[in-house]
């Protein structure tokens, strides 16, 4: 009931490349195991090693190699369900998972092995006031005392990290250190990591991604205004520069990677419809702009715009150049502009328009018209000369797509002020722009990705992503991961009732939920009519614990007859946390589809469709392992108290044999 043991893994392919490296020693208990020969190994790397007193260039601080093993010793905890604070646990593939996000990512690194696109990442910025995770390099769980920090319920500790601290930086480092390293397994091929962070720790970061993913896969250094200059008078002695800014860094994971283009607003195209469109009402743009900013629209919204439209007058194409002083020679912005028109034009001229003569295409052009609003959007508003064109019909087309263009490393149109209503609970403390979030999941993932977010604090990326699925009919699928961190006391958090920062982050997800169902079922949009996979809003929440399993290792004088036949399983685990951590060893995702049903009157799981088959129920009888055994799962999974009698156990094998001899079995 634990996780692999990375060295034991890097230890058989060392082997597989050295065999003649490979020997056998003694463990701590006097019995022989498999080990690494160090000297012969020297000699098969002699020509390139580095050792001893011999300079070199590297990056070192105290506790580094404990932060390594760290990173590489198994876990024995695991995840337990809670459906109470889940939204639709049935059908979801969100995850929100409770706890320390080391113990998390280890106990994920095999069963999501090279499985996420995108992790997004905005750890604590060791400023000298914020806390950090403090990993105990000596003790274990059970013996953390109250003097290392504050500690939640699971004993995981945090402390805060203050320059009074002799370790500053080092803390941060052995902190930051083996979650990274066990982020790069899971990342896919073509995977990237992005993580978020101020001056403070930026150098430091830097080497250490660039050790762990390779300088080779440094993709850029993003720089994000994240406010404004404004009401920062300098006193009369003070040097302090004002701070503007913060980082992200963008590693890949190992494969070229194709990075999406993104829309990036133009202040020259601010424009006012009014100034464009004439002989409307104030009420007519009113509505033209309400559909405007409304990033699903219906065919009845279009509809009544191009009802407006139609009584409006348009000035030329060469009167908006003027007016947004833009010169169509050798000018960047006019060529964005001028692209957009013409790959318009393109799609446009179908049917009888690639007919028409130049004359009289030129004349048909007069009609086209591109109106580009004050939040960045280009509608272009034209004549629908292939059904008549004698009398051309108004037709808008919402044309951002067009404008699509590869983003530099400085991003100074992300808003960061006013966030408070974002996500629908009062939790200032670390919030991120969503603007910022879907900026990063546009550019590097596709439909159908996994993102991961294990700082998720209030849990803007979770909502993010929720937002980013209704927007653009998309379906990518999240993983969030919060310790139970506490509230500060005094916040409007805690007088809400939020006693930790999971909490807030879980009501925000099912807010941003719940309102996207209601939007959509108000609106009644046609952009998800004959969708083949409904929108997921829901999240499945899991919380980090100690294992199912009881500890019953007895040394032989110390058993007996009675110890020999102890229940194994904790007191109070029900089949399902059960099932969760078998669904972890068979390397099935959490967000697996489980289905329960009676067979010979005992409860029995099925995991995807029948691949795990599992019953934990005491007094299983032979018939009940004979109809699973039919059912030919490719795992089964029993507890060793739930077979009823020993002539069961006995014949246990014999039935597996008789009805599916490949499955897989295991008993807990």
């Amino acid at each position: 009931m634990h996780t692999v043991d990375v060295t034991d893994e890097n230890i058989k392919k060392i082997g597989e490349l050295f065999p003649n490296c490979v020997t056998e020693r003694l463990d701590v208990n006097g019995k022989p195991e498999r080990a690494i020969d160090f000297d012969i190994l020297r000699h098969e790397l002699s020509k390139n090693i580095v050792e001893g007193p011999q300079e070199r260039y590297q990056f070192t601080w105290p506790d580094k190699k404990k932060a390594i093993r760290l990173a590489n010793t198994p876990s024995n905890m695991t995840l337990r369900p809670c459906r109470e604070e889940s939204v639709d646990f049935d059908n979801t593939e969100n995850l929100y998972i409770e706890g320390d996000n080391l113990e998390v990512l280890k106990l994920m690194r095999e069963d999501y092995l090279g499985k996420i696109k995108l992790i997004y990442i905005d750890p604590p910025y060791n400023t000298g006031s914020d806390f950090v995770y403090a990993d105990d390099f000596s003790q274990t769980v059970a013996n953390y005392t109250e003097t290392s920090g504050q500690i939640d319920e699971l004993g995981n500790r945090m402390v805060q990290n203050a320059e009074t601290n002799g370790r500053f930086h080092t803390d941060w480092l052995n902190m930051i250190y083996p979650r990274l390293k066990v982020s790069k397994d899971l990342l896919c091929d073509d995977g990237v990591i992005c993580i978020q962070i101020d001056d403070n720790e930026y150098s430091n970061l830097k080497k250490i991604c660039d050790e762990i993913f390779g300088g080779d896969n440094f993709m850029t250094t993003i720089v994000v205004k994240m406010s404004e200059p404004t009401g920062m008078k300098m006193a009369h002695a003070s040097i302090r520069i004002p701070k503007l800014k913060e980082y992200i860094l963008v590693y890949k994971k190992r494969k070229q990677i194709e990075i999406n283009s993104v829309r990036i607003p133009k202040d020259k195209w601010d424009y006012e419809y009014k100034s464009i469109l004439e002989g409307l009402t104030e009420e007519e743009i009113k509505y033209i702009k309400l559909v405007r900013d409304n990033e699903v629209r219906s065919e009845t919204d279009i509809k009544k715009v191009n009802d407006i439209l139609q009584k409006a007058t348009y000035r030329s194409l060469s009167d908006v150049y003027k007016e947004l002083n833009i010169s169509k020679e050798g000018d960047k912005e006019a060529y964005n502009f001028e692209n957009a028109w013409r790959i318009f034009q393109t799609v446009s001229m179908t049917g009888g328009a690639k007919k028409l003569s130049d004359e009289k295409r030129q004349e048909l052009n007069q009609l086209f018209f591109s109106v580009v609003t004050p939040e960045h959007k280009m509608y272009i508003i034209r004549g629908d000369y292939s059904f008549n064109i004698e009398k051309p019909r108004i037709k808008v087309l919402f044309a951002d797509d067009y404008l699509t263009v590869n983003p530099c490393d400085f991003w100074q149109d992300i808003k960061t002020t006013g966030l408070d209503n974002e996500g629908f609970v009062d939790f200032r403390n670390g919030k991120k722009p969503m603007k910022l979030i879907e900026r990063i999941i546009q550019l590097f993932t596709g439909d159908h990705d996994l993102i991961m977010d294990y700082f998720s604090g209030s849990g803007t990326t979770g909502h993010t992503v929720l937002d980013y699925n209704y927007k653009h009919n998309s379906h990518r699928k999240f993983i969030m991961v919060q310790l139970p961190e506490l509230t500060d006391k005094k916040s409007e958090d805690y007088k809400a009732g939020f006693k930790y920062i999971s909490e807030i982050g879980k009501e925000r997800i099912r807010k941003a939920g719940y309102k996207i169902k209601e939007e959509q079922k108000n609106k009644q949009s046609d952009l998800f009519s004959g969708e083949k996979e409904p929108l997921d809003i829901g999240f499945r929440v899991l919380k980090l614990d100690s294992s199912n399993m009881e500890d019953v290792y007895y040394k032989p004088e110390d058993s007996s007859e009675a110890t020999l036949f102890e229940n194994n399983v904790k007191h109070g685990r029900t089949s399902e946390d059960l099932l969760f951590q078998v669904m972890l060893e068979c390397n099935l995702p959490l967000s697996a589809k489980i289905a329960t049903e009676k067979i010979g009157g005992k409860e029995v799981f099925s995991v995807n469709d029948g691949y795990l088959m599992a019953c934990f129920d005491e007094n299983v009888n032979e018939n009940v392992i004979k109809e699973i055994a039919k059912r030919k799962p490719y795992y089964c999974v029993m507890c060793d108290s739930s077979l009823k009698t020993d002539n069961v156990a006995d014949n246990f094998e014999q039935i597996w044999q008789a009805y599916s001899k490949d499955t897989v079995r295991r008993i807990l």
